[in-house]
């Protein structure tokens, strides 16, 4: 059994390669040409362009993996269908589940690779594609505005109704300080704080002292202006704070998250539970999408494979990302509970898979 795991299992990965680095490729040409007026515009250095697709590498590996594992799955049994090789494991005595077993637990080691990857060098690899972008491709009044946003800072969580990155402005702010045992012990109110020489100054702020109970418990304090202690600079916040956990850790994303509940933040919180939930799903699509289509790939009979894997590998990618992006509005909305609509995709193809691999005959 050993012999025909490794046979499977090195049939998929050469499989899985190829289609990856044709997908990177074609992601990158893609993009390239799409940004050609932008990059002739600035006249970005050869090295620089390099550098910022280099560093585009990991997200681009993100995007395109679970879908190159997919091709090749489908591809590499449509063709073990074809020669009559899946005839023979069955004629032979083992199960549908037994044959797909190999692939299952290799894509669980690539959406295991994936979260690494996510989880260690994807901020670090879009800080510098960030850095790019402002230094070389575009202009600082094409950065448009953010939003609603949160970020946490050392002992200090601030709610910004608006982020101007090209006048590098924070407006109509809440900001909340905690003392060593994380306690809320005063809360900022600022019309508008800028980044003035290395400086975050806060124009027209009021503070407040809150008590152990989290009430107000002195009279507030008025400033023309004020020095807040935040060391981040407006590019780094663009970046790192203002994804709203599209790039930030689990861990960072739970230190946020802990934090919204002690303020009771709970519309924000929502937001970020979902974010959370997603984080820990997206590399494991891998997974989820392998074991949703192996009842149907096993079935593939005679025909045109490479075509029939291209369409069978759009058409379950297509579905997977369907229910998943549908799932997710549902509750951003209110309708489905945070911590389950990222869940609602995995759990569809993980129940009709096992369901099917059980009942194939």
């Amino acid at each position: 059994m050993y012999i025909l795991d490794k046979y499977i299992s090195l049939k998929i990965i050469k499989g899985y390669l190829t289609i990856l680095f044709a997908f990177i490729g074609l992601y990158v040409i893609v993009d390239l040409f799409s940004n050609l007026g932008s990059f002739l515009e600035t006249k970005i250095p050869f090295n620089i362009l390099v550098t910022y697709y280099f560093y585009s590498l990991l997200l681009i590996f993100l995007r395109v993996s679970p879908f190159s594992l997919l091709i090749s799955t489908i591809y590499i049994f449509g063709r073990l269908n074809k020669s009559n090789e899946i005839l023979g494991m069955r004629t032979f005595g083992l199960s549908a589940l037994r044959i797909s077993l190999v692939v299952l637990i290799l894509s669980f080691v690539i959406s295991s690779a994936s979260l690494f990857i996510q989880e260690r060098f994807l901020l670090t690899s879009q800080e510098r594609v960030e850095e790019v972008k402002m230094k070389y491709i575009k202009k600082k009044k094409t950065f448009s505005q953010r939003r609603n946003i949160t970020f946490r800072y050392q002992n200090m969580l601030f709610f910004v109704s608006r982020f101007i990155p090209y006048q590098r402005s924070l407006e109509e702010v809440i900001i909340f300080k905690e003392d060593n045992q994380g306690n809320i012990t005063e809360k900022i109110v600022a019309r508008k704080i800028t980044y003035l020489k290395g400086i975050w100054v806060a124009n027209e702020a009021i503070s407040y002292k809150v008590n152990s109970q989290g009430k107000i418990s002195d009279k507030p304090l008025y400033f023309k202006t004020k020095v807040i202690g935040l060391k981040e600079k407006p590019e780094n916040l663009l970046i790192k704070r203002t994804a709203l956990g599209e790039f930030l850790s689990l861990k960072d994303l739970k230190k946020e998250i802990h934090w919204l509940r002690k303020i009771k933040a709970y519309n924000i919180l929502s937001n970020l539970t979902i974010q959370l939930h997603q984080k820990i799903v997206q590399p494991f699509s891998h997974f989820f999408l392998i074991i949703g289509a192996l009842p149907f790939v096993l079935e593939i009979r005679k025909r045109k494979v490479a075509l029939s894997s291209l369409g069978l590998g759009f058409i379950f990618s297509f579905l997977y990302y369907l229910i998943f992006s549908v799932s997710l509005a549902l509750g951003k909305a209110g309708v489905l509970l945070p911590s389950l609509c990222a869940w609602t995709a995995p759990l569809f193809f993980l129940i009709a898979g096992i369901s099917g691999l059980l009942l194939l005959r």
